[in-house]
Order: C-alpha cells, then structure tokens, then sequence
C-alpha cells in the first residue's frame, strides 16, 4: 500500500499521485499545492523505489534531458544519457504512469542528485499531463495566460518575448500562469493554469475559463494588432508547444491547433515594453463586446 497519496486538479484534468518511495511532494512545484482537489481521477502517477535510481542518482538521471517513445502496449519516458534509458512508462490509455525512484525521504550525499531526481519526477508528470491532454483535444503552450472577466486570453511567444514582462501587469487574480498553460477543446477551447511558472520567478494560477483570443507576441512587427491567416497561426502555434517526441504527435498537435485556428481569433501583436497591457486588454474586450 502506498505510503503517500493525494490529488490534484491541473488543466481540468484529476490527477491521483501515489508514492512508496517516499514523500514526492517537495520535488513538486511549489505551487502545485494550489491545485490539490478531490474527486475521481482521470489519471495516475505511481512512483515507487528503485534500486537502479538509488544507486547512482546523479549519473542515473544526467542529463535531465528526456523524451516518450511510443512502444506496442505503452509510451516509454526515456532519459537520454548517451544512450536511452528507460525511466518510466505511461498506459496506452494514457492514463496510468509509473516511475521508479531513489528513497526521496532520504539525505542526498550531494545537492545535485537531488537536483536531478526533482527534474525527472517533474518531466515525467509534464510528460504524463501533455500525453493525456494529446488524447482529450488538449495542449500545454508556453504562453502568459489571463483570465479577466471570465474570459481568458492567452499571449504566446519565443523566450525574451515579453511573457512574463506582461504578466506582471496583472493582479495574481488575473494570472494562470506566465510561461507554460494549457488549452483543451470542450464544447469551445478552454485555457487552464499550469504549476509551473517561469525562471524568473513567474506566477501562477489553479482553474480555467474559456478561451476567447489568442495572441503571439512579436515585438519586431509594427506596432499594434492584426489578424493572423489560419496557416500562419497553426505554424506560430505549433513552434510554441512542447514536443515529447513520441510518433504520431505532431499529427495530434497540427489538429488541435487547426481546430484552434477555425475557432478563435488569432493575431500577432506587438506592444512596447512600458505599455500598460492591463489596460490595453480591458480596451480590447471592450472593443469585443460592440455589435
């Protein structure tokens, strides 16, 4: 019976983790706290211990480099040290995960391994989120995500492109997150706060509404805002998704971002550094709700 357990609510999907090897709950990000929840799992993580992780974490799990192969019966999470070693394994349902770790309530000989031990239990939950979000229509996107009026937009862009610069704009009420979100297609696209903020200290926020615009920032362009074509929005989309590497993906992402593009307005837009977006994006909704 497992040791630790507890649930979580993260891109509106529930997520049961359970653990025998320890408490993983400090190797989470600090604020996945903030998605705990209860009710019926969609999807679990079992990390249990293992001799081969316990032996030499550091070269076990170096580099933290990691991609999903797709096998017959299940996806393989694999750490790339050279060679590919298998770390984990995700259900062909996507649905279930498994992972084998060192004991976490354990003193670490150095504060690399543990360093490392922390990003493979973290890519492993990315990597088990992005492939259930894959079969539910769903995505995560590196992308500012706001919420305001319960409406939600979300503001893509390449790193340095102002994400979390913009964020900062907004109260924490505003924010789900400024650097990694995640959109799924409902009845309509919704946009959902992630646990993990950007490197630079960034914010987050639980929950989701839908999704009404998005848009990709580009300060090269002239200043302002214009309609994106739909190719030209499924590409810029696509460039700002997370890969896992597995076959078949990137068909899954092309449809979702296509569906995206017929749905949504999309638009390039380009603001200057001490622009007030708050209040730029509360003239845009405005705008919005004319006849």
């Amino acid at each position: 019976m497992p040791a630790w357990r507890n649930s979580y609510e993260i891109c509106g999907l529930r997520l049961l983790i359970t653990s025998s090897a320890g408490n993983p709950a400090p190797f989470l990000p600090p604020q996945t706290e903030d998605f705990v929840s209860n009710g019926d799992a969609h999807l679990s993580i079992e990390f249990f211990e293992d001799d081969r992780a316990a032996a030499d974490p550091l070269k076990y799990f170096f580099p933290p480099k990691f991609s999903l192969v797709k096998e017959d019966t299940q996806f393989a999470f694999m750490g790339i040290n050279g060679k590919e070693r298998q770390l984990g394994t995700i259900s062909a349902e996507r649905d279930r995960g498994r992972m084998g770790l060192p004991c976490l309530d354990r003193p670490w000989r150095i504060a690399e391994e543990r360093e490392f031990v922390e990003e493979a239990l973290q890519g492993f939950l990315r990597a088990v989120l992005q492939c259930r979000l894959l079969a539910e229509c769903g995505t995560f996107l590196h992308a500012a995500g706001i919420a305001m009026n319960g409406k939600g937009y979300a503001f893509v862009g390449h790193t340095r492109a102002g994400k979390t610069t913009l964020s900062r704009h907004f109260p924490a009420s505003n924010l789900l997150g400024d650097d990694l979100v995640a959109i799924r297609e409902t009845e309509g696209f919704m946009l959902f706060g992630t646990p993990w903020p950007g490197r630079e200290g960034g914010r987050v926020g639980s929950g989701g509404v839908p999704l009404k615009a998005i848009f990709n920032l580009d300060r090269e362009r002239p200043k302002g805002l214009a309609h994106m074509a739909p190719a030209e929005a499924v590409a810029e989309l696509a460039v700002n998704a997370p890969r896992l590497g597995h076959a078949g993906e990137e068909a899954e992402l092309l449809g979702i971002f296509s569906s995206a593009a017929l749905a949504l307005p999309i638009y390039n837009l380009s603001l200057g550094l001490h622009d007030d977006v708050h209040a730029w994006l509360e003239g845009f909704e405005k705008k919005e709700e004319q006849p």
